[in-house]
């Protein structure tokens, strides 16, 4: 395993596996701490969902409550704590749903979570974010995740995985 890059919380480096038939293919592979994402429900059956600025972009997107498992080891205490910075509440309950992966490129998962009995608790918001909080039913927020312009893949996977298994 060549390394290529090693700053600014990310690593790139070659890396090497074996096809079924004997013969070796190399990528390219970028590696960061996991991520966790919020399926925060109030008692009325809403779903909290952000509306974000993201400057790289220059415009909005529709997502879940995110965020990097950089100031913790644990994946609940950062599930907690960013949706207390992000929303403004903590969960009384905080399940453990799924974990996906964003490609074979990329090494780190995106650990979501069900968040419900919300109480008001906030944390600070980080100083360079620009959040808004709503609550929205959850075909209004499929429907603005999916009609980004930038597709918050891992909220657009739990939102949709959460509404076929609920039928």
């Amino acid at each position: 395993m060549e390394e290529l890059f090693n700053g600014h919380g990310w690593r790139i480096f070659l890396e090497t596996g074996k096809l079924p038939d004997g013969r070796q293919k190399t990528m390219a592979r970028a590696e960061r701490v996991d991520s966790v994402h919020l399926l925060a429900f109030t008692d009325d059956g809403r779903v909290l969902m952000l509306r974000e600025f993201r400057p790289i972009y220059g415009t909005y997107i529709w997502m879940l409550p995110s965020g990097r498992i950089d100031k913790e080891k644990n994946r609940e205490v950062a599930a907690q704590r960013e949706l207390q910075e992000e929303t403004g509440y903590k969960a009384k309950s905080l399940t453990y749903y799924c974990t996906t992966q964003p490609s074979e490129s990329m090494v780190f998962a995106n650990h979501i979570f069900i968040a419900r009995d919300l109480t008001k608790d906030p944390l600070p918001q980080d100083a360079e974010e620009m959040i808004e909080v709503h609550e929205l039913s959850l075909e209004e927020a499929i429907d603005n995740v999916l009609a980004s312009k930038f597709v918050h893949t891992a909220s657009a996977y739990a939102l949709l995985r959460y509404l076929r298994e609920k039928k």
